[in-house]
């Protein structure tokens, strides 16, 4: 089949039971033997699966299957991770039960005491049994699946070295010193469910934070027929209904109504926009005061939003070089050279003459090799620093980010809603309090922004509202009613119907045709905000702002802060054009901060993706990190302390391959017994989660 004839879609799957690095791997490689499948790509710390595949060959359905069959969960919508939790920490701590149950009824054969009763022997094997084959079975249902797909993954190599210690153990029966093995076989269950509690730890903690921040369900649309649905139902030619505040679903054209629709979320465009009949509307923007009756022009599929969702789904299929490390290094070659070890350490110690020591030594070679804190070093990282910074007001989504914040040269940030609040703020009053009296009186009738604005600035001065008749409100001009018998208009000054001398006011307070007071009313930038360019400065890092909004305004507020490289009237397209350029012209990472819409694409194509707390969706689900908090001193915490934040994870992950560097050799030669082999791997889980935690102190 052509390219072109290719049927093309993105689809996004919640998955749980996913531990570690290797659990990704397994998911990416069985999903990509799919046919009709183009890419898919794991983001282990959220939980999300994006898959990119072809319509025509392959459903939604049998993708989720696909996943099911490798041994993991799979969820409609959202990732219930509670669930996954619940049920991880269940299996967990039954098999640690079993496990020092296991262990105590060993323990005599390990210090060479035979006397006790055979049937204690026998009880054992029954635990390690339901241990093995009962508890663990998903384990192992999803290692045939991956030995089905030619996938060597760390379930393969637990059901090898499992299965191979159980069968030792029942060759105890004739043989006590093989006896011992029993235990191994339990024990290394227990790890494996652990880790993946673990895994499930993780995961609940950053969804427990994200579902407060990130809606995930599609918005709902009131179809002129009254009924309500979501937008992705919608279909071209639909006729749509959208109130007040509302946002609007999709692009489409106003048949009926007049109203004014802010589109800085879209456009960055910080002044609302008349629409009327015949004027065509972006999805995403924001109604005004009226009510607008829309034509769908494009379904969900084709539309704007969506082609912004292209570009960001088309840049998360990158990875990061540790991830790219552990896919092309570890995960590819790690297993199979465990298994080859193993089997050239039997066959060494057979020709030797000691093929039980043969068999003995390969199983712990298969023991010491298993690659439980290798694949969880990384993500443990994640979880400890998450934590931290989330507290710092930081939600970091995507820890393979931090590795490149040692190199970070450039910081891109969005004007409306990322250095200015994105809302109209009052300025400067110039009038009276009557005049304030009269305006605010008015105003409290409109939901407009600058309405809200006025409103806010009277309540802090104490203003006492005023009986109002014959309110009215004029699309786009401003508002108009009597209070005391007096004719009162409130509104941009073009549209007034006095004169105005002051050329800093832009919206006015007009009594009975004289001009009795005005508001300088504009988006104002954060507070924190040239304190923040300031700093970065200090550690040199180029500040950069790109804007969607007029060329002029722009060249103000970035002045006003001491930003000299600037750009203007940028369309999302435009954004990710300059966002590339900048990469290729610099020697080093730039990280992008932003907010709406329009920044998706740019936030996905910049190597660090950085979200505000009032930011879109969109924004939100493609950004490696979010501040909750709207403020940038946390940010700057972590620009301070970046060259620690990117050798954390790497030194985790060197920790984990040292103890397996170490035993492996000794396993071996047959320096190593049974429990000196399991005491070894407990110890580098404990040291790869006692350097995670540590990482919060340095990091």
């Amino acid at each position: 089949m052509t390219t072109q004839n290719k049927e093309l879609r993105i689809e996004r799957f919640y998955v749980g039971g996913m531990a570690c690095s290797f659990c990704a791997s397994t998911i990416e490689k069985g999903l990509s033997k799919v046919n009709g499948v183009e890419s898919a790509r794991v983001f282990l710390e959220s939980g999300e699966v994006i898959i990119k595949y072809d319509k025509s060959l392959v459903s939604p359905e049998l993708l989720k299957k696909e996943i099911e069959r490798l041994g993991y969960y799979v969820f409609d919508k959202t990732l219930d991770s509670s669930a996954v939790l619940k049920d991880s920490k269940r299996r967990a701590l039954i098999s640690w039960l079993l496990t020092i149950i296991s262990f105590l009824l060993t323990l005599p054969v390990m210090i060479n005491v035979y006397t006790l009763p055979y049937y204690v022997f026998y009880i054992n094997i029954l635990i390690v049994t339901f241990c093995l084959f009962y508890i663990a079975l998903p384990i192992h249902e999803g290692a045939l699946n991956a030995l089905r797909k030619g996938i060597l993954n760390e379930h393969v190599l637990y059901g090898v070295a499992g299965i191979s210690a159980y069968i030792l153990d029942l060759i105890g029966i004739l043989n006590p010193n093989l006896r011992t093995f029993l235990f191994i076989s339990a024990l290394l269950t227990s790890l494996h469910l652990t880790s993946g509690w673990m895994g499930a730890i993780l995961r609940y903690k950053a969804e427990k934070a994200l579902s407060k921040i990130v809606e995930l369900r599609p918005p709902i649309a009131h179809l002129i027929n009254g009924r309500d649905v979501p937008i992705t139902q919608l279909r071209k030619g639909d006729v749509v209904i959208v109130k007040p505040g509302e946002k609007i679903p999709l692009d489409g054209v106003v048949i009926d109504g007049e109203s004014e629709v802010s589109e800085a979320i879209i456009t960055g465009e910080s002044e609302p926009v008349v629409k009327k009949v015949g004027d065509i509307v972006i999805g995403g923007s924001t109604n005004g005061n009226g009510y607008l009756t829309i034509r769908i022009t494009n379904d969900y599929s084709t539309s704007y939003l969506t082609r912004i969702l292209g570009l960001v789904n088309e840049a998360k299929q990158g990875k990061s070089r540790m991830m790219t490390f552990f896919d092309k290094v570890v995960d590819r070659i790690w297993v199979p050279f465990v298994l080859t070890i193993s089997f050239l350490t039997f066959l060494s110690w057979l020709i030797v003459g000691h093929w039980v020591y043969g068999v003995i030594n390969a199983l712990l070679v298969m023991v010491i090799g298993y690659p439980c804190a290798i694949g969880f070093s990384y993500p443990s990282v994640g979880l400890s620093l998450y934590e931290k910074y989330i507290n710092l007001g930081i939600l970091i989504k995507n820890i393979n980010i931090l590795e490149k914040f040692s190199n970070i040269k450039a910081i891109i940030l969005d004007k409306t809603g990322t250095l200015t609040y994105g809302l109209p703020i009052v300025k400067e009053f110039y009038g009276d309090i009557k005049a304030l009296t009269y305006a605010a009186s008015i105003e409290r009738f409109s939901s407009h922004p600058i309405a809200k604005a006025i409103i806010q600035y009277a309540e802090k001065k104490g203003i006492k509202f005023l009986e109002v008749k014959n309110f009215r409100e004029i699309i786009g001009k401003g508002v108009m009613g009597e209070i005391e018998g007096n004719k009162v208009f409130i509104g941009r000054r073009e549209a007034a119907n006095c004169d105005v001398n002051n050329e800093d006011i832009n919206i006015v307070i007009c009594i009975n045709g004289r001009l009795v007071g005005g508001f300088i009313i504009k988006d104002v930038l954060r507070s924190d905000a040239e304190e923040f360019v300031k700093e970065i400065r200090k550690l040199g890092i180029n500040p950069i702002m790109l804007s969607g909004d007029k060329e002029n305004i722009v060249k103000i507020v970035a002045e006003s802060i001491g930003i000299k490289e600037f750009y203007g009237n940028l369309s999302p397209e435009d954004k990710v054009k300059i966002v590339k350029a900048i990469r290729e012209k610099l020697n080093g990472n730039i990280m992008m901060i932003g907010d709406g819409i329009n920044d998706g694409g740019a936030l996905a194509f910049s190597d660090i993706s950085v979200a505000m707390g009032n930011a879109v969706d969109i924004s939100k689900n493609v950004a490696d990190i979010i501040l909750v908090g709207n403020n940038f001193s946390s940010l700057l915490l972590m620009l301070k302390k970046r060259k620690r934040l990117a050798k954390a994870p790497a030194l985790n992950v060197i920790i984990a391959l040292s103890y397996n560097a170490i035993g492996i050799p000794l396993a071996i030669l047959g320096i190593l017994s049974g429990p000196l082999a399991m005491l070894i791997m407990i110890l580098s889980l404990i040291s790869v989660f006692t350097n995670a935690r540590l990482a919060t102190i340095y990091a």
